[in-house]
């Protein structure tokens, strides 16, 4: 576990962003904290807002809605997949088939404690269609190497045996 304070974890991140030249820092400003959990702690952290109450996955600094400034709540890393296809192709998404195969799914999450959802990466076990679809019951998987991008983790089905004991 990363022993930095929560001061050094609010500060930007900033990182060397290689794939298009010239090379640059990109900094990820008020969301840089979201960043630095992935990399450091393994852990997602959505953004809450006092003002109505909203979790935003991913996060925001300010609330879209009534325009607060939010807070940072952590989440789990579980969640129920919402809507989804297979991809065979790799499309926009090269830095996350990096470590996925295809096909992969591209599906939108909902993580528990979380009011909005998440478009990502879903890792099925195999190949075949319809493993992964509406209802499925997902976790966060992070790789060994982070960079401190959103390709820094996937998801997952969780397995049968985990949702029995959780009740779902």
């Amino acid at each position: 576990m990363n022993t930095k304070s929560a001061s050094d974890m609010d500060e930007p991140l900033e990182i060397p962003y290689t794939d298009w030249k010239p090379e640059y820092l990109y900094s990820l400003g008020e969301v840089s904290r979201f960043f630095r959990e992935i990399v450091d702690n393994k852990r997602l952290l959505g953004s809450k807002c006092p003002g109505c109450s909203k979790v935003w996955m991913p996060p925001r600094g300010y609330c879209p809605d009534c325009h607060g400034t939010t807070e940072w709540v952590p989440l789990s890393g579980e969640g129920t997949v919402m809507a989804c296809t297979y991809c065979y192709f790799l499309g926009m998404a090269s830095d996350l088939i990096r470590f996925i195969d295809l096909p992969y799914v591209y599906a939108l999450v909902k993580l528990d404690g979380a009011d909005t959802y998440m478009a990502h990466g879903v890792r099925p076990k195999g190949q075949s269609m319809g493993e992964i679809k509406t209802g499925t019951r997902v976790k966060a998987v992070f790789r060994e190497e982070r960079k401190g991008t959103i390709a820094d983790f996937y998801f997952e089905a969780v397995p049968d045996q985990q949702r029995a004991k959780a009740g779902k």
